[in-house]
């Protein structure tokens, strides 16, 4: 990051005006973009480099039963993920995650600690396998990678500082992803 400033010692501080820039301006990208834009545009990466590449042929298309598999799944994940926090009448909003109410870690909680982000994964997945090509790979990765650290994260640290024990000791139990 460029910047620089005077500390608080009087003394010249790249640090001092990059923090506070983020801070006051809010310039970051946690929980700024939709993580359903996140998995399209990921999508529409996958799917230009697919055909950009002259590595076609390489890897088989997955069938259309393990594609379909994946993309149940997926939904599935990310629909009970959405009930549960609606039965429970808490923000799905992933733009605000001070706004939450409830804590959820029954039904699909249990096996994920973000069942819908999952399943974007896995929609995401049967994407790849149905392109059959080994470039589409690398954006399934980028999207687990920018979730982790855009979205999920930043949820995870309002989460602790509002559920204290609690929500540490379900992090202990329940995994990030699967």
């Amino acid at each position: 990051m460029i910047g620089f400033g005077l500390g608080d010692d009087g003394k010249r501080s790249s640090e001092n005006v990059t923090v506070s820039f983020y801070k006051d301006n809010n310039m970051n990208l946690e929980t700024k973009i939709p993580p359903p834009a996140i998995c399209f545009i990921c999508a529409l990466l996958m799917y230009a480099s697919a055909q950009v590449s002259a590595l076609s042929g390489i890897l088989p298309r997955f069938p259309i039963w393990l594609s379909a598999v994946l993309i149940v799944f997926g939904t599935a994940l990310g629909v009970l993920g959405v009930w549960a926090f609606r039965r429970v009448r808490t923000t799905v909003s992933p733009f605000n995650p001070e706004e939450t109410e409830h804590f959820v870690s029954d039904g699909v909680y249990q096996f994920s600690r973000n069942p819908m982000y999952a399943g974007m994964g896995f929609w995401l997945a049967a994407w790849v396998g149905y392109l059959a090509h080994p470039l589409p790979w690398l954006f399934l990765v980028v999207f687990a990678a920018y979730m982790t650290r855009f979205q999920i994260m930043p949820e995870e640290r309002v989460l602790a500082r509002k559920f204290g024990a609690e929500y540490e000791a379900y992090c202990r139990r329940v995994r990030r992803w699967l």
